[in-house]
């Protein structure tokens, strides 16, 4: 396991594939940027050095986060990237070859984990755009991460400043409060775009309101 920088190489060639998206849907995207190499690093930074980790990847896009994953992974650890977007997906491998590319939805997590065979993950990294998303979805997607996720597991998101000024973050973080025993927040990375924080949930409840 190791910190090394990013790739400029797989940085750029993420950050195309990006740009040829959004000229045809940023909607589907819902952000207006790729993730930042700073903010990559902060949440692959999450990921504690154990061996045999699995480390789902909810939103992978064009591997900004994903190829500062794989240089924290451990001996035997699996990184499972999971996008909905074909195209996205497509430039993954570019970026992060040694990931599971997943092709689906967040909202099916649960299912798409049990065709691979896969029951419970330890680590779920999202960079899913929460803004974009009702109240009903927030709460179906956090459902199905606190279905996998172990018992002592972790959960990072992505929450764009400032989270006090918008509705939807407001609720969201609200819900993941609820949904896990412990809920911390990152200092702001300001080299990002737009800044970010990192809201971390850690040893998911197992009952309402999200769970179920």
């Amino acid at each position: 396991m190791s910190d090394a920088p990013i790739s400029p190489k797989r940085f750029a060639a993420g950050t195309a594939a990006f740009l040829r998206r959004a000229v045809t849907d940023q909607a589907t995207l819902g952000a207006l940027a790729p993730t930042f190499p700073a903010l990559a690093r902060r949440l692959a930074g999450l990921i504690p050095p154990s061996p045999g980790l699995r480390v789902l990847e909810l939103g992978a896009g064009t591997g900004a986060i994903s190829a500062a994953i794989g240089p924290r992974l451990g001996s035997g650890a699996q990184h499972l990237a999971l996008e909905r977007d074909p195209t996205l997906l497509a430039a993954l491998e570019q970026c992060a070859p040694w990931a599971m590319r997943i092709h689906g939805d967040a909202a099916e997590l649960a299912s798409h984990l049990h065709v691979l065979g896969v029951s419970e993950v330890d680590v779920v990294i999202s960079s899913l755009p929460w803004t974009y998303f009702g109240p009903g979805l927030q709460r179906r997607i956090l459902g199905q991460v606190c279905s996998v996720l172990a018992p002592d597991g972790m959960f990072a998101t992505i929450a764009c400043r400032p989270i006090r000024l918008n509705p939807r973050l407001r609720a969201f973080r609200a819900l993941l409060d609820a949904s896990f025993n412990d809920v911390v927040a990152t200092p702001t990375t300001w080299a990002n775009l737009p800044p970010a924080r990192v809201l971390i949930g850690r040893r998911p409840v197992t009952g309402p309101p999200a769970c179920h």
